[in-house]
């Protein structure tokens, strides 16, 4: 309880300050030059010591192997099925390949970055109780570089926040899904739990940018839907179809933009924190009209109920069909 009382003070004071404490035990590995054979799914780390602990940094490199193909998963406390399960480069905001990313390197945030050919590396706090595994899988051999770091018993403080000890990140994703125009689509649906929104990365491919009209909205504990956005470039906090470019900041970016409607970018909720305690429903859309009978508001309170299922189509206003991918990431807990 004094630590605890101790913790909350610090942090109190000093944004995200941990106080040390003498069971906190750093651990560290890396593999240089490894060997991926093709379709072998390798262990890459494991730890199972008993204590609770975070991995705190990891960081990928590999001509050839450390790319969009190579699929990363992550085993916690035993886990048969990986509670996390992403490819490398969607997992640090990357939409699209390495072809397409190589022209906008390098760059580098706080969480994520992508530094080199390869270079790749985050800073994902990803708690576990008892044990961790991370293994690497892809379709080709390959050789690559690889780095991991972490601490037992240390805190899980994301922002500003305290999360309680049985926290656990969980990946949501929707891949490669062909949405008609103003079809809504649920790319985060959390039942039975409570938690925090972490982090989002959304990638589309269409004929234009129209889609990038829609409004990104929330369900929280079942309660009424809540709009987080006036639009989806809005919703990584640039504007007008992200007129000026890529960008790489702490809060969000756009990492691709390309002709004719190509877009990949993300958005961390840790300075801007969404909570529930029960459920939380993420949803987007492909492309809307201002205030039309399912459409986003233009006013104060908004003058109709959000919906997040089409009753009536608006007129279709140029919209085509749109491929899109989403990594949605949630802190999630039980009180």
């Amino acid at each position: 309880m004094l630590r605890l009382i101790a913790l909350l003070v610090a942090i109190s004071t000093s944004n995200a300050a941990v106080p040390v404490a003498p069971d906190m035990k750093s651990f560290s590995s890396a593999i240089k030059g490894g060997h991926l054979a093709a379709n072998v799914e390798k262990t890459l780390y494991e730890r199972a010591t008993g204590q609770p602990g975070v991995v705190t940094e990891q960081w990928f490199t590999g001509g050839g192997a450390m790319d969009e193909n190579t699929r990363i998963r992550i085993y916690v406390d035993g886990e048969t099925t990986p509670s996390l399960d992403f490819q490398v480069l969607l997992a640090h905001g990357i939409g699209f390949g390495e072809k397409l990313e190589s022209a906008n390197i390098p760059w580098s945030t706080h969480r994520i970055s992508h530094e080199a050919d390869g270079g790749i590396y985050n800073t994902y706090r990803i708690p576990y109780g008892k044990s961790i595994r991370i293994t690497a899988t892809r379709p080709t051999d390959g050789t690559f570089w690889y780095i991991v770091r972490g601490v037992e018993n240390y805190p899980i403080v994301i922002g500003d926040l305290i999360f309680p000890a049985s926290t656990r990140l969980k990946l949501y994703k929707t891949v490669d899904t062909t949405l008609a125009p103003q079809q809504f689509i649920h790319i985060a649906n959390v039942t039975g739990s409570a938690g925090a929104l972490y982090q989002v990365t959304l990638a589309a491919n269409s004929s234009d940018y129209n889609y990038l009209e829609a409004c990104m909205r929330v369900a929280i504990d079942g309660g009424d839907v809540m709009f987080l956005s006036s639009g989806t470039e809005d919703f990584f906090l640039s504007a007008y179809y992200f007129n000026r470019g890529l960008y790489h900041s702490e809060n969000s970016g756009c990492t691709y933009k390309g002709s004719p409607g190509l877009v990949s970018a993300y958005k961390f909720f840790e300075n801007d924190p969404v909570l529930f305690t029960k459920s939380l429903d993420l949803v987007w859309r492909c492309g809307e009209t201002a205030n039309g009978a399912t459409g986003c508001p233009n006013d104060f309170p908004p003058p109709h109920e959000p919906e997040t299922e089409v009753r009536a189509l608006e007129p279709n206003v140029g919209l085509a069909n749109t491929i899109v991918t989403a990594y949605v990431w949630v802190y999630e807990w039980e009180y």
